[in-house]
């Protein structure tokens, strides 16, 4: 064992030694984000005001040694014409999930194969249908790019034998891999990033990746499980691994491209601020989240992976719709509805005013514009004005120019009296429409007395309602 130590050594340290010539090293040092309460530098996209979503097209079928196809490009951009229209033209990112090999996770650390399941009858390739999707993907406000891991390593992955003869596999302090368990009937193993980092491959399968995606283009990507593993038996501590991790975010952020992550300080790593743009579980405590707010920041969804307690956080400072779960586990339109009603809509109300004050005690937070989220009473209002309360709500989506109300009821209300915002001053009539994936259906015209207007929902409908044309 003591010589298989000293050989491991000597290969780890021939491929430590010189970094490849790539210009500058980016820095590992940590960013100090409350000397200015800005990004180190200006995010790609802003995350506050997006919507963050993935899909997931595929997985692995071991017992075939085939791949499930959940949804391909064609069906990708039909669910993002869906999307769009619900959302009122929203600016958002889909990350595709399982675009690679077989599928969700298949045979990292390689993204040399596209699953070419997914691709289109006239399609030659899934690289063409991939960039067909993109294109088509921008005339509905909707930016794509691949969500993946730069952690994790299959032993039925093409370059696992190179990954383990240049000691890129975590060890533990007896030498033996370090696992996490299994999946989809593999068993997975955490990479040593540092090390892979210091021999340059690391850098060679992200330059590689963003050119054959185009990524600079999407200037976003989601690194899901982005992790600070230690591999003690090469002496690399979670302080080495997370160095590391920063002058990964500069060095993609140099090409012009956001990385975003699955969480933000799962099990107390570095929560990057001010590098790290976004999370797709939101796992900052309520004090940091009312300290960064969404701008610094932002994504996806409170509670679930997170010691906050649900739906206290996510109601006071915004969770972003993820969708992912709704179209792969074919829930339906009402229930993404429901999703982006009940988070989205509030979410994009935050992101667009800026956090004045947080009483935890009190469990309530006050916006610019006299915006009140109170988490006790599960109510937002502006102004004094209710404008949600519970699931039922009546809010502007800021987003959109000109004068649009949206409405939504999880359980459904009847000529319920909702006052209407100082910008509605002088309309007499509003014109009532159900809002569907195919378009939007004209059901009504109610009037509006004194600022105010009754309205009936359905249970699990979205109305929009506009001035009288």
């Amino acid at each position: 064992m003591i010589l298989n130590k000293i050989f491991t050594a000597i290969a780890v340290a021939s491929v430590l030694s010189p970094l490849s010539m790539r210009g500058v090293e980016p820095s590992g040092e940590k960013y100090d984000w409350t000397v200015t309460h800005q990004p180190e530098r200006p995010y790609m996209h802003d995350y506050s005001k997006t919507m963050l979503m993935k899909f997931y097209m595929s997985d692995p079928n071991r017992e075939e040694q085939t791949t499930n196809i959940l949804m391909n490009y064609e069906q990708a951009l039909e669910v993002i014409k869906g999307i769009d229209h619900i959302s009122r033209g929203i600016p958002k990112i889909v990350y595709l999930v399982g675009w690679q090999f077989d599928g969700h996770d298949d045979r990292y650390p390689d993204f040399s194969v596209m699953n070419e399941a997914l691709k289109r009858p006239c399609d030659s390739t899934a690289l063409e249908s991939y960039r067909w999707l993109r294109a088509e993907a921008k005339k509905y406000n909707t930016t794509v790019s691949v969500h993946l891991l730069i952690g994790d390593a299959y032993t039925n992955a093409p370059s696992w034998n190179e990954y383990v003869r240049k000691g890129y596999i975590c060890r533990d302090e007896n030498g033996k891999f370090m696992s996490p368990g299994e999946l989809q009937g593999y068993p997975m193993y955490w990479i040593n990033t540092y090390a892979e980092w210091k021999g340059g491959d690391l850098q060679d399968r992200l330059d590689k990746v963003v050119d054959k995606l185009d990524i600079a283009d999407a200037g976003t990507i989601h690194f899901d499980a982005f992790l600070s593993n230690p591999s003690p038996w090469h002496g690399v501590t979670k302080e080495m691994q997370e160095e590391t991790m920063r002058k990964v975010l500069r060095y993609m952020r140099d090409k012009g491209v956001d990385v975003t992550a699955e969480l933000v300080c799962w099990n107390g790593r570095d929560p990057m601020i001010g590098l790290q743009p976004a999370a797709w579980w939101n796992d900052m405590p309520a004090e940091m989240r009312a300290a960064t707010g969404l701008s610094l920041s932002g994504g996806g969804v409170s509670g679930a992976l997170s010691t906050n307690p649900w739906p206290e956080v996510g109601f006071l400072f915004g969770d972003n719709a993820h969708a992912e779960d709704t179209f792969h586990l074919n829930l339906g339109w009402d229930a993404f509805t429901k999703e982006f009603c009940t988070q989205t809509l509030p979410y994009m109300l935050f992101g667009s005013r800026k956090i004045e004050s947080y009483d935890s005690e009190n469990k309530k937070v006050v916006y610019s514009g006299n915006l009140v989220a109170d988490a006790k009473t599960m109510t937002l209002t502006e102004d004094g004005r209710v404008i949600r309360s519970g699931n039922d709500m009546l809010i502007a989506p800021v987003w959109v120019k000109g004068k649009e109300l949206i409405a939504y009821s999880e359980n459904g209300f009847t000529n319920r009296i909702w006052q209407l915002p100082p910008s509605w001053k002088g309309v007499r009539k509003a014109d009532i429409f159900s809002i569907a994936p195919e378009g939007d259906t004209y059901v009504t015209t109610v009037p509006v007395k004194k600022g105010a207007v009754s309205l009936t929902v359905p249970a699990g409908k979205m109305y929009s309602l506009v001035p009288k044309r």
